[in-house]
């Protein structure tokens, strides 16, 4: 008689021909590790896509922003779906992150899904989205760790003995949450940045303007009355602001009673910055007022 065989062990990194009932199944932690990870390889694609989508735009011109929005929704829609039922049909019946959290995908009696069967089950997702995640949630529950869209499909997510995902699990949570902190933190940096760079130029711009001011005072002084052209002042600050600015000025005029006027255009917002003269004897003394769109981004002794 011939020894009884050995029972089956198969190498962590592939899955069985057939599952069998004896396979532990993946549960609610370990799916959600292998998610975001997932989830993070299919961003990496969207950001690709997202880049190029972004350089069409620009030849475009207006109504690119459109198309950016409309194919990154496309693009991540597609790819999620071609990505989950292309390595989950694969030879090793798991994407990447089910792979690195030890599980894979079989049908109901163990066996390897067709492309078509694995694409329904990653359609099937949509319900447990609509169920307010719920239906992801009874992997924890159910007896064997199915989610909604796994009854739906009639598959199962087996996790392969001997293979732990513990450390997958802290990794995956830590980078969570530090993303979610780095997220935070550039909500309140980036804008606040863009901010301190407008309040730079428009200190250069500001600057431009306050030079024009004693040529029009020596102009009143030895004409008796204050100028109206640039040309009589011999000097016009729109040539001295800086290029980088330029986008922030739509112009600088001279009106009345030696008055400087900047019209400007910041952020979506138009404001002015008025220069006013005022003779005090024998000197000119000058206040510089701002409107309130765009005064938090003018110099201090502007902000009147």
């Amino acid at each position: 008689m011939s020894a009884p065989a050995a029972a089956y062990t198969p190498p962590v990194d592939q899955p069985p021909p057939l599952a069998g009932e004896g396979l532990p199944y993946g549960g609610f932690w370990v799916r959600l590790a292998a998610h975001f990870v997932d989830g993070f390889i299919i961003g990496v694609g969207v950001f690709v896509i997202a880049f190029v989508l972004g350089f069409a735009a620009t030849m475009l011109g207006s109504g690119g922003g459109e198309v950016v929005s409309t194919g990154i929704s496309l693009g991540m829609v597609v790819m999620s779906q071609l990505y989950h039922a292309y390595f989950v049909s694969s030879a090793k019946m798991a994407t990447p992150g089910k792979r690195l959290c030890g599980l894979f995908v079989t049908d109901l009696e163990g066996h390897r899904l067709s492309f078509g069967r694995a694409l329904w089950r990653n359609v099937a997702a949509l319900f447990s989205y609509l169920t307010l995640y719920i239906g992801f949630i009874m992997a924890a529950f159910t007896e064997r760790k199915q989610a909604l869209h796994d009854k739906i499909a009639g598959t199962l997510v087996h996790r392969q003995p001997g293979s732990s995902a513990a450390i997958v699990i802290v990794i995956v949570l830590l980078l969570f949450f530090g993303v979610a902190v780095i997220g935070i933190l550039a909500a309140i940096a980036i804008p606040a940045y863009q901010d301190y760079t407008v309040r730079a130029k428009m200190s250069g711009v500001v600057t431009a303007m306050e030079a024009a001011r004693t040529p029009i005072a020596e102009y009143a002084a030895n004409k008796g009355q204050w100028p109206t052209t640039w040309e009589q002042v011999g000097v016009n600050p729109m040539g001295q602001v800086q290029e980088s600015s330029r986008a922030l000025v739509e112009d600088i005029r001279l009106e009345q009673n030696g008055t400087i006027v900047g019209y400007f255009k910041i952020q979506g917002k138009q404001g002015q910055i008025r220069m006013a003269p005022k003779q005090m004897g024998d000197k000119v003394d000058w206040t510089c007022t701002s409107s309130p769109e765009i005064r938090k981004y003018v110099p201090v002794r502007c902000r009147e």
